[in-house]
């Protein structure tokens, strides 16, 4: 598991501070910056979570690349990008997959 926090506008050129992960694109157009080109692509959705603010949404993306299987969830707030990804080893993801989702749908970003 890691957790990676970077300025929006490493991510993508804006002169706006990304206040949502929206503000980066569609789900679609996000996994261009957060799923590796040439990995496999088994899920995205749209992850809405109601806080005591506003309504923050995340994208949530699992894929395979190489030998390893990542579930990943990005959100974002006040120019940063937060993003928790979990790792495991093709052979160990059936036993894990559970787990792991509940690990990466679980992340919230508090600011």
């Amino acid at each position: 598991m890691s957790v990676v926090v970077r300025e929006s506008a490493q991510l993508k050129l804006s002169f706006l501070a990304v206040k949502d992960v929206t503000d980066l694109g569609s789900l679609k157009e996000a996994a261009k910056i957060f799923v590796p080109g040439g990995a496999k692509l088994y899920a995205a959705r749209v992850v809405k979570v109601p806080d005591e603010i506003s309504n923050r949404t995340y994208y949530y993306y699992e894929f395979a690349t190489g030998d390893n299987y990542i579930a990943l969830e990005a959100g974002a707030s006040g120019g940063q990008v937060y993003v928790l990804g979990v790792t495991a080893p093709k052979k160990k993801w059936k036993d894990d997959f559970k787990k792991l989702r509940l690990v990466a749908s679980s992340f919230s970003v508090f600011k």
